[in-house]
């Protein structure tokens, strides 16, 4: 069931971006269990390790979006979705990963 816009502004990042990779048959990797058309595809397994997809700058930016509460920059599928499918990040864990992150970009915080 899609959410409402006052849902996603209210809404915890999904943990699915940071533990649940859905590999198809074919090797095509999405980032939701949800997403039967491959709509946020992020690689493939006959042409990357899982390792460099699920680890890439696009996934890293769409965690980043998440935790910011920036959905729709979250992939194409995150503006649309139920996310409570693969539960919510927690909040210490997404902290912790976004000041790692920008300890390892040297970016400021916000």
């Amino acid at each position: 069931m899609p959410t409402s816009k006052s849902d996603n502004q209210n809404r915890p990042p999904c943990a699915g971006l940071w533990s649940t990779p859905m590999v198809q048959v074919n090797g095509d990797v999405t980032t939701c269990c949800l997403d039967e058309h491959l709509v946020n595809k992020i690689g493939n397994l006959t042409e990357q390790s899982l390792d460099a997809i699920w680890n890439s700058p696009t996934m890293n930016a769409w965690r980043l979006a998440q935790i910011e509460g920036r959905f729709a920059d979250s992939g194409p599928l995150c503006t649309k979705c139920n996310w409570r499918s693969a539960g919510e990040y927690p909040p210490e864990e997404a902290k912790c990963w976004k000041e790692k992150w920008e300890q390892k970009n040297e970016r400021n915080p916000s």
